[in-house]
Order: structure tokens, then C-alpha cells, then sequence
């Protein structure tokens, strides 16, 4: 059986009814599934770090390395931290 759909703007519950119909077994249920999740899930460009937000990081680095108090996991944290405010 050909489990094809154009699942794009299809609301969930009217989706559902076309897979259980449509479906052969629970693979082929999960399979489309999948398929409609991908075609609803609105996509986002990755937003990188701008030469500015790497030299404020430096900046704090630098800062950290002169006090004593730079640690690994807090330059992570830091590059994380800002990472996940620009693709919020």
C-alpha cells in the first residue's frame, strides 16, 4: 500500500484519521506519523556567533584567566548560554 501523503497544513486529528486508515501495520503508522510531524515542524536557520559576541567572550575569557577563576565548563556555559539567546 502506498502510504504517501501531502501531510503540509493538515491538522493532527484529521491526520490521524487518514494514517489509521491508510496504515497497513504500527510501522507504517509510525512511519507516517514522522512524515507529518516533518512537514508541521516549522524549520529555523541555525543563528552562529558574530565576531562581536566571540570577542565579548574573549573579553570575559581573558578576564577569568587574569583572576584565576576561569574554569572549562563556565567557558561552555558561557558560549551555550549565548548560542541559545540567538535561536530562541
Amino acid at each position: 500500500m502506498d502510504t504517501k501523503q501531502d501531510f503540509k497544513g493538515l491538522d493532527g486529528a484529521i491526520a490521524w484519521h487518514l494514517i489509521e486508515r491508510q496504515a497497513e501495520n504500527w510501522n507504517q503508522v509510525g512511519e507516517m506519523m514522522n512524515e507529518w510531524l516533518k512537514a508541521n515542524t516549522p524549520t529555523k536557520e541555525w543563528v552562529w556567533l558574530t565576531a562581536e559576541d566571540a570577542d565579548s567572550i574573549e573579553c570575559w575569557f581573558r578576564e577569568e584567566i587574569e583572576n584565576d577563576r576561569f574554569s572549562v565548563q563556565n567557558l561552555i556555559s558561557r558560549i551555550e548560554a549565548k548560542l541559545k539567546e540567538k535561536n530562541a
